[in-house]
């Protein structure tokens, strides 16, 4: 970029590639990109933490609900309990919310990490 500039007092300055100031744009570019993937990590990280809490809340409140409400039910041909099939079934969805949780914590160390790398 060759760019002719009239300074003060007459002088002509040249302003030849200025390489300086497109590095600076780029990595200017570059930080704010990064800045908005770390705040995604963290609501994301956020986010499964409020699915584990929900999920962990929601199986435990349906458990008690469901226990002792039902006598028999009719599952993969046979009469079960249905304390016995809510009680495997809830089961099912504690380990599940477990899962998110530690998958919460996997995302927030990380993310918490690398901020303090910063």
């Amino acid at each position: 970029m060759n760019t002719q500039v009239n300074g003060p007092d007459g002088i002509i300055v040249m302003l030849n590639k200025l390489h300086s100031y497109t590095y600076m744009l780029g990595i200017s570019v570059d930080g704010i990109g990064y800045t908005l993937l770390q705040i995604i990590a963290f609501v994301i990280s956020y986010v499964l933490a409020t699915a584990a809490g929900a999920g962990i809340g929601a199986s435990i409140d349906f458990k008690d609900h469901v226990d002792g409400k039902f006598s028999m039910s009719y599952y993969n041909d046979e009469f079960v309990s249905a304390g016995k099939l809510s009680t495997s079934y809830f089961n099912n969805g504690l380990v599940s919310t477990g899962f998110l949780l530690l998958a919460f914590v996997c995302t927030a160390s990380l993310s918490h990490y690398k901020k303090r790398e910063l």
